[in-house]
């Protein structure tokens, strides 16, 4: 049997072993994905160790260690490179060969549940760690119209100083304020939360008040503002129930986490998956994440 693994801290919200249970069922592959808690980050060099003993294919990583694995990797790709952050690792000749499909999930559920990003597109983000660089990464390919923001001051100007490449337009970045990013979004054309607050346990949460939105639906027409959360449980966060109940389109996270579900399943395993009924998953995760919740 194949089998790979969650690391992170915390993973027990997750539903990916199912979501990876379908993608083996789909090709017809006895397989099983573990979740594992890693306490601290001093703790994965163990775990990636000991998953590679027992002849492990690979492991997703999550929260927070996506920036953090990258100093106990052999290789790394290009793209997560560029990122600078890896969220998926392939245990392959000895070796532990770090990649990111991050962005390329994210990419595909806004392009397919919102709408393409095109130039001359205004994207704001919250968030500056793993998630949100390697959505950052994929989407600023399509404009260089991107202002962030986030609460701590030493991710921004990482982030700046990696993906300044001095042919484009410079990131805007801001600590997170709530008089500046509510100007903000009087004008952009998309919202990206990702950073975790609103993840469960915490679902109530949101960057996103009630009475922003109101008071932003006096200023512009919310069915122009596309929301999109990297977060999938709970399915639909409170930031985009907000928005969704003022006229936006939103995509939940879940759609993120299938499709570079996909990416990082052929990593592993050599076998393509992209035929895979995408609707009939994401129905079932959606019920075993309502099962969850009650």
């Amino acid at each position: 049997m194949f089998f790979t693994a969650l690391l992170g801290n915390p993973v027990d919200h997750s539903v990916s072993n199912y979501l990876f249970a379908q993608y083996a069922d789909y090709i017809g592959l006895e397989y099983a994905h573990l979740k594992l808690t890693v306490p601290t980050e001093q703790d994965l060099p163990d775990f990636l160790a000991s998953l590679q003993r027992l002849g492990c294919l690979g492991v997703n990583i999550t929260i927070p260690y996506k920036l953090s694995v990258i100093p106990y990797l052999d290789v790394i790709d290009k793209k997560a490179q560029a990122i600078g952050a890896v969220n998926t690792v392939v245990m392959a000749n000895n070796q532990l060969i770090g990649y990111n499909t991050d962005g390329m999930g994210a990419g595909r559920a806004i392009a397919t549940y919102l709408r393409t990003v095109k130039g001359g597109d205004r994207l704001t983000f919250l968030g500056a760690g793993g998630a949100a660089r390697a959505i950052i990464y994929e989407l600023s390919k399509k404009t260089d119209n991107i202002t962030i923001f986030a609460p701590i001051q030493e991710e921004l100007t990482k982030l700046v100083n990696d993906f300044d490449s001095g042919d484009k337009k410079p990131l805007q970045t801001y600590l997170l304020d709530e008089n500046k990013l509510f100007d903000c979004l009087t004008t952009t054309d998309f919202l990206i939360n990702a950073t975790p607050v609103g993840m469960y346990p915490h679902g109530q949460e949101s960057l996103i008040s009630e009475e922003m939105v109101k008071e932003l639906s006096r200023s512009r027409n919310l069915k122009n503002l596309l929301a999109f959360d990297a977060i999938f449980n709970p399915h639909t966060t409170k930031m985009l129930q907000i928005l969704a109940n003022y006229g936006s389109p939103i995509c939940s996270g879940i759609w993120m986490m299938i499709y570079q579900a996909v990416f990082a399943f052929q990593l592993w395993t050599g076998k393509d998956v992209s035929g895979a009924n995408f609707p009939e998953i994401e129905a079932k995760l959606t019920k075993l994440l309502y099962e969850f919740y009650t």
